[in-house]
């Protein structure tokens, strides 16, 4: 699931983002809600400012937690916990910052997609951020 982070070093990324994701997700980071456009739009900004700020850009995990869903579906929950940063183009010195995130996979036409997630981080980003979508009261 981690293949969809945007840094350039992950590879197609975006081809990733879409494979991982259902058209109908639900999507934050920190407090700003997105739909699936506003997510991708929000990733591709990120993108571009994590490549300016770190050389490289590197993350990883501190701990994880999935579980499947008791019905037997391709489902479920995942947590994580984890790091993001490296040596700051700027300043030259090693900066790590903590981002955790939870989601809800669910079987979409056969396949496995996120259909809510919810990311938090604590690292400065001066990407911009795309205009809110409001959410309806139902999840997929």
């Amino acid at each position: 699931m981690i293949g969809f982070f945007p840094y350039p070093a992950n590879g197609a990324w975006d081809k990733v983002f879409a494979e991982t994701f259902s058209r109908e997700v639900r999507a934050t980071f920190n407090s700003t809600l997105y739909n699936y456009d506003g997510w991708l739009e929000f990733y591709h900004n990120v993108n571009v400012t994590l490549g300016k700020s770190f050389a490289p850009f590197k993350h990883g995990f501190i701990s994880t937690l999935a579980i499947p869903n008791e019905n037997g579906d391709k489902g479920g929950t995942f947590y994580a916990i984890g790091w993001e940063g490296g040596v700051h183009a700027l300043l030259k010195r090693d900066l790590y910052y903590t981002d955790a995130l939870f989601a809800v996979i669910r079987e979409v036409n056969g396949e496995r997609r996120v259909t809510e997630i919810r990311e938090s981080s604590n690292i400065p980003n001066t990407a911009p951020k795309p205009k809110p979508n409001e959410w309806t009261c139902n999840f997929p």
